[in-house]
């Protein structure tokens, strides 16, 4: 196998770090807001899973994903494990609360 990568993937390469680091920063933005969300669940004594919600929002992902060229099995993949942790940030908020 040969090991000396042209120049050009070099370039890619750092194209896709760069492409790493803003996504983990969405990731970090999104979950510091389902975080505010899972405190206002507790003042409106809601539940952590809105199920309606959460079809909404794999659907519109999926319909986004689709727009830019992305597999829409990947992008409901993608979103069925970004809503699960979303869940699980918002039921551990709300258990802290004292809410089950």
């Amino acid at each position: 196998m040969n090991t000396d990568a042209p120049p050009e993937l070099e370039h890619y390469r750092q194209e896709i770090d760069e492409c790493d680091q803003a996504l983990i920063e969405v990731l970090a933005r999104r979950f510091g807001i389902v975080r505010k969300v899972g405190e206002m669940k507790i003042d409106a004594s809601m539940e952590a899973i809105q199920p309606a919600r959460a079809q909404a929002v794999k659907d519109a992902a999926v319909r986004m994903g689709q727009d830019q060229g992305l597999d829409p099995d990947f992008m409901r993949r993608v979103y069925e494990v970004l809503i699960d942790h979303a869940h699980d940030i918002e039921q551990d908020i709300l258990d802290k609360a004292g809410r089950e």
